[in-house]
């Protein structure tokens, strides 16, 4: 699924935001920093952070019902392919400026729910056309994975910070660079009309690279300052989440259809 996984160039919102380095007052400039939480530093960090960790997995909820309720009950016009071809990839443009105005222009947090929340129910759209092309045993073994993939990942990125590891600017580029390289590898494969093949090996490797990205940036909500922005952070786990859903439909045969 090459278009959804470009609309996760909002790394460049990742970018536009600011490093987690910078922001947080480290130096970033290796793949891992030292110097990080460790035992009570931790807790209190923790106990900091407990008031914005609710919001971003709150509104992280709603947008992924969001999305959910439109892709089960958005219905397509599978009829005309033509039609819904436009209408997918006019989904897609529109994703990728909403990602821009998030990330570029200044708006108060109500407004930002809003447009994120525009932003979900048009995703919700585009995973329609998914879903009609898969079985229902899939989408469901999809959704338990990811919940699966996203708890043991965030659980992950939480230890990191526990044993002292902050994952500086070093690893953000290594992510965006192999992200750019995935998107360039598939945008190939798609006009040389790769096979089934590739498309599994793209959607293995996808899965890989946005598990990395809850890894990081949950090291990143934890130790960089937000300043209440909620909306930026649980976005970032949006697109790592329905990203590792898409590839796991690939992966589970729905790449081939």
């Amino acid at each position: 699924m090459v278009h959804a996984r470009l609309a996760k160039s909002s790394l460049y919102n990742r970018f536009m935001s600011g490093g987690s380095a910078s922001a947080s007052g480290g130096c970033g400039c290796n793949l891992f920093s030292g110097g990080g939480k460790g035992g009570s530093d931790f807790l209190k960090l923790l106990n900091q952070k407990k008031s914005f960790l609710l919001l971003i997995f709150a509104n992280l909820i709603a947008q992924l019902g969001i999305t959910y309720y439109v892709m089960m009950n958005y219905g397509t016009n599978n009829n005309n392919k033509k039609q819904s071809t436009a209408q997918y990839y006019l989904l897609f443009f529109l994703q990728i400026i909403i990602v821009f105005v998030l990330a570029l222009v200044p708006m108060p947090a109500w407004l930002k729910f809003m447009i994120f929340s525009l932003f979900s129910a048009s995703f919700g759209i585009s995973l329609s056309y998914v879903k009609n092309m898969v079985s229902p045993a899939l989408i469901q073994t999809a959704l338990a994975g990811t919940m699966g993939i996203f708890t043991a990942m965030f659980l992950l990125g939480v230890l990191l910070i526990v044993f002292g590891i902050q994952l500086g600017l070093g690893f953000s580029l290594f992510l965006f660079f192999s992200l750019v390289l995935l998107i360039i590898m598939q945008v190939i494969a798609m006009f040389a009309g790769g096979e089934s093949y590739p498309t599994t090996a793209f959607a293995a490797v996808g899965l890989i690279l946005f598990s990395l990205f809850i890894i990081y940036d949950t090291n990143k909500i934890l130790q960089r300052e937000y300043y209440g922005d909620f909306i930026t952070a649980s976005m970032d786990y949006y697109l790592d989440i329905l990203n590792v859903f898409l590839d796991l439909i690939s992966l589970g045969g729905g790449g081939n259809n």
